[in-house]
Order: C-alpha cells, then structure tokens, then sequence
C-alpha cells in the first residue's frame, strides 16, 4: 500500500462522522491507556485530525497521567462512538510524541491556549487561584502542550444496525484490507 493512500475505513468514519454534523461528539472519543499496575485507564479527549493517512493527532498537558502511562507503553486503543451513525470505531495503535509541536500550537485560539497555563491536571484545586484571574499576556507555547501522534495498526467497525448487527476490520498489516466478522 502506498503511504499516501487514504484507506477504506477512513472513508467509512469520515461519512459516519459527517451524520453526527455539528455535535461535539463527532471530534470526541475514549482514548485507553495502561498504568504502572498493568490497569487500563479512559479518558475523552478532543480529535485534533490527521497526521498521516492512518494516524491521529491528540494535544494534551505533559503534567497529565497519560503522558506518564505512555512512557511506560505506548500501546493504546481509542474507541470512537457515533451515535447517529450507530457505528462504534475501535482503534489499536502505538502513540508517540510529536517534539517540533509549534504549528499545532499556532493553530489554537487564545481561550484554548490558555488551557495550557492552568493548575496541575489531577491535582487539588488552589481555591485562591481561579483559572479566570491567571493573566496571560504571554500565550507562548508553554512546556505543558504536548502533541500526540496515535499510529493506528488495527481498526475494527461495529456498525449497530436491526436486525444484526454489522461488524468490520481493517489491519495495516493486510493493506487495510476489509474483512467482514461475526459481531
């Protein structure tokens, strides 16, 4: 398969995507990671879109638990579920950290760049410190804006139809060939 190549199950999330229109839930999905205890842990986080034809950019805060799962493995899964379209998208893959980051930042606007200068993810809140009191006159990229690259290897459709349901996958490894499975 060339690289450059955009394959079929992209098409079919992208359609699925589009019946969601504006709802949040079409740039929403889970993304699973594995602590130090060999525990899985789920968190939503926001579609940032495409690096490459099969892999997803993710922005999030270095302070975050993920980050630290991460380096530990860097398998993940996402699963990605859109209602109106009844399809539920499974995900496998290998995240890696994408280091020259500044041009994702550049393309956040102020309110969200401002997300990045909060109190620590995860810790207890500073009641004397409100998000709306911290200044930020200088929206520099700070050290706490990651960008994540989700390298996806494995994709697997269960589309929620009557009578039967439908489901579909897709390895990299096979050209992203579709195979059809018992759901």
């Amino acid at each position: 398969m060339k690289e450059n190549k955009i394959p079929i199950w992209r098409q079919e999330l992208k359609a699925a995507r589009q019946k969601e229109g504006k709802l949040p839930s079409s740039r929403w999905f889970q993304l699973c990671t594995i602590n130090g205890n060999n525990e899985p842990r789920l968190r939503t986080v926001v579609f940032r879109g495409w690096q490459t034809e099969s892999s997803i950019l993710i922005f999030t805060d270095n302070r975050s638990e993920k980050i630290a799962h991460l380096k530990l493995n860097s398998n993940a899964e996402v699963l990605w579920l859109l209602f109106k379209s009844k399809s539920q998208f499974r995900f496998k893959g290998k995240m890696n950290e994408i280091k020259e980051n500044i041009k994702y930042w550049d393309t956040l606007s102020d309110r969200s760049k401002s997300t990045w200068f909060w109190q620590h993810p995860g810790k207890e809140i500073n009641n004397n410190i409100q998000p709306s009191q911290i200044i930020y006159s200088n929206l520099d990229k700070p050290e706490s804006f990651v960008v994540l690259e989700f390298k996806i290897y494995s994709v697997d459709l269960l589309k929620l139809v009557t009578p039967i349901h439908k489901r579909y996958v897709w390895n990299k490894e096979d050209n992203w060939k579709k195979v059809e499975i018992n759901p």
